[in-house]
C-alpha cells in the first residue's frame, strides 16, 4: 500500500487528462507522475529512505504536490509545515519532527532557523535554486528506469500534520497510508467525485482540508485540481470561469465575501457543488447561497486527527445547520464526562472510531493515550444527534478560536503578547465576527506608566513574531479583568461583555 499509487493509477487510466492546473501551467497525469518519480529518485540519491521525515515548508505550488507524493513514494514521511510560520514555531516543528531535509522556496528560506538550531537536519533544498526542482515546470522530465514505489504497511506513518490537539501546544498527528487512502475514497464516494470534475484549491496545502479532502480525494477520483497560492477574489473568480471549475471548496469567510460581491456571481456558473469546512457555516449564509446560486453548501465534521471526514451532510438528504451523519465505516457517539454514552437527543463530547483515526501524536505518547481511549478518539467538541442521526456541533470544550477557517490557540497568542515590555496581563478570546466567524481579540492590562502603547503597536508586534492570521484583530485595554475567587481570568465573561 502506498498513497502515491493514486497518481500512478491516474497515469494508467487517464494519462493525457489534466491532473493539475496552476497559473498557466498544466500537468497531465502522465506528466505529474513523471515529476513525482524524478523527485523520488533525487531524494533517494540524497540518502532518503523509508521512515525518514522530510519537512515540506512551501507555499501552494506544483512542487509542493510533487514533493509530497515523491516523499511518500519512497515510504518516507512528509512533514507538512505552514508557510506562514516563522521563528520559534517553525524551529519547533522542524526539530520535533526529526526532519532530515527541509524543502522550501526562495521567499521562505530566510525564515529557516540557523543550521546549528536544527538538530537532525542534513540540508535544505530550495526549489528555485535546485536543478531538479527548478526543472520540473519546463518539461523534459523523464521516468526513472525502475519503479521507486515502496510497498508500505497500511499502518505505516505517511504524513505528519501539526495540530494543537486538546491543549493548544502544536503536536504532529501521524496519519497512515490507510488513514489517508480510506478518507480520500470516502470523500469521493459521498461527494460523487468523478474524473470530469475540476476542484478548486486555494486553502493552504499543509492543512488536512486541502491536502486530504481536496487534493488526495481529487487525485483518487482522477479529477483535476485547480491550484492557487491563496485566496485572491479577482484571481479565484477569473479562474473558476476560465478553468470551468465544477467544485468549490472554501471556508465560510470566502462564501460571505462572494455573496457580498454581486459583480462576480455570473462567473461562477460552472460550479455544480459547494463545500465548506474548518468552522461552522452560519445557516443564513447557506440560505443566501441557495437563493443566489441554487446550490447547497455542503458541510462535514472532521479533524486533523481523523484525516478529515467523520460525518457528511448528504447530497440526498441535506439539512441546513447540521454536519451530517457518520460517513462510511466511521463510527461516532456522544459521551458524558465519565465516558458513558448519552441518551439520544442529549449533548455530549464527540468521540470517533474508524479506519481514519490517526496513529497518534508524534513524540507525545501521554497526549495520545488521553486522546484515543479504547480505540475512540476524543475530539473535545460537544454535539448532539437529531432523530435522523444527523450531528449538530454545539460548542468546543477547548478554547480554540477558528478565524477565517484557521485554528488559533489563545495560549500561543498570549505567550507572544506577554513578551511585550508594556504588558502586565492579557487574555485572548474569539469574538463573533460577520466575516471571519471568530476574530482573535486580546484584552490587555498595561504596566503602570506605559499607557501610551497603541492598539496598532501591539497588533504589529504580534504579526512580526508569528503567523499574521494568529495576531489579534482587535485589542481592548482594561484596568482589570473579571476573575474567579481564586484570581483566574474569566474568559467567558470577557466574551459575554464584549460580544458584538
Amino acid at each position: 500500500m502506498n498513497l502515491s499509487d493514486i497518481i500512478k493509477r491516474g497515469a494508467v487510466f487517464f494519462p493525457e487528462s489534466r491532473a493539475l492546473i496552476f497559473e498557466g501551467l498544466a500537468f497531465s497525469y502522465k506528466e505529474l507522475n513523471a515529476c513525482i518519480n524524478s523527485i523520488a529518485a533525487y531524494l533517494q540519491e540524497l540518502g532518503v529512505s523509508k521512515g525518514d521525515r522530510i519537512a515540506l515548508y512551501a507555499e501552494n505550488r506544483p512542487e509542493w504536490i510533487m514533493t509530497y507524493y515523491g516523499i511518500v513514494r519512497l515510504g518516507a514521511i512528509a512533514v507538512c509545515i505552514s508557510a506562514s510560520y516563522k521563528g520559534a514555531e517553525l524551529e519547533h516543528q522542524v526539530n520535533d519532527s526529526g526532519a532530515v531535509y527541509v524543502v522550501t522556496s526562495e521567499s521562505l528560506s530566510s525564515n529557516l532557523p540557523l543550521p546549528e538550531k536544527m538538530q537532525n537536519l542534513k540540508g535544505s533544498l530550495i526549489i528555485e535554486k535546485d536543478n531538479v526542482f527548478s526543472g520540473l515546470n519546463v518539461g523534459g522530465t523523464t521516468e526513472p528506469d525502475s519503479d521507486l514505489t515502496v510497498d508500505c504497511e497500511p499502518d505505516d506513518t505517511c504524513v505528519v500534520l501539526y495540530t494543537g490537539g486538546t491543549t493548544g501546544v502544536p503536536k504532529g498527528a501521524m496519519l497512515t497510508h490507510r488513514n489517508l487512502l480510506y478518507t480520500a475514497g470516502n470523500v469521493c464516494f459521498h461527494e460523487r467525485l468523478a474524473p470530469c470534475d475540476r476542484s478548486l484549491c486555494f486553502m493552504p496545502l499543509n492543512h488536512v482540508f486541502a491536502s486530504n479532502h481536496i487534493m488526495n480525494a481529487g487525485f483518487y477520483a482522477c479529477a483535476t485540481i485547480v491550484l492557487h497560492r491563496g485566496f485572491d477574489m479577482d484571481k479565484i473568480v477569473s479562474s473558476i470561469s476560465s478553468n470551468q471549475v465544477t467544485r468549490m471548496y472554501a471556508v465560510p469567510t470566502v462564501y460571505i465575501r462572494i455573496l457580498n460581491n454581486p459583480d462576480c456571481h455570473s462567473h461562477l456558473r460552472s460550479v455544480q457543488y459547494s463545500f465548506s469546512a474548518a468552522t461552522s457555516m452560519p445557516t443564513e449564509i447557506v440560505r443566501q447561497w441557495q437563493n443566489t446560486f441554487g446550490l447547497n453548501i455542503y458541510e462535514a465534521y472532521g479533524l486533523t486527527e481523523t484525516a478529515s471526514l467523520v460525518t457528511y451532510n448528504h447530497i440526498f438528504q441535506h439539512k441546513v445547520g447540521a454536519v451530517g451523519s457518520p460517513a462510511g465505516l466511521v463510527e461516532v457517539k456522544l459521551v458524558d464526562a465519565d465516558g458513558k454514552e448519552v441518551p439520544g437527543g442529549e449533548e455530549g463530547e464527540i468521540v470517533v472510531r474508524g479506519p481514519n483515526i490517526m496513529k497518534g501524536y508524534l513524540n507525545h505518547p501521554e497526549e495520545t493515550a488521553n486522546t484515543i481511549v479504547d480505540g475512540w478518539l476524543h475530539s473535545g467538541d460537544v454535539g448532539r444527534f437529531d432523530e435522523s442521526g444527523y450531528l449538530y456541533i454545539v460548542d468546543r470544550l477547548k478554547d480554540l478560536i477558528i478565524s477565517g477557517g484557521l485554528n488559533v490557540y489563545p495560549r500561543e497568542v498570549e505567550e507572544v503578547i506577554y513578551t511585550h515590555e508594556a504588558v502586565e496581563e492579557c487574555s485572548v478570546v474569539g469574538l463573533s465576527h460577520p466575516e471571519y466567524g471568530e476574530a482573535v481579540t486580546a484584552f490587555i492590562r498595561l504596566r503602570k506608566g506605559r499607557d501610551s502603547v497603541a492598539e496598532e503597536d501591539l497588533i504589529d508586534f504580534c504579526k512580526e513574531r508569528m503567523a499574521s492570521y494568529k495576531a489579534p484583530k482587535k485589542v481592548y485595554f482594561l484596568e482589570d479583568f473579571p476573575r474567579t475567587p481564586q484570581g483566574k481570568i474569566l474568559k467567558r465573561e470577557l466574551k459575554r461583555q464584549n460580544q458584538p
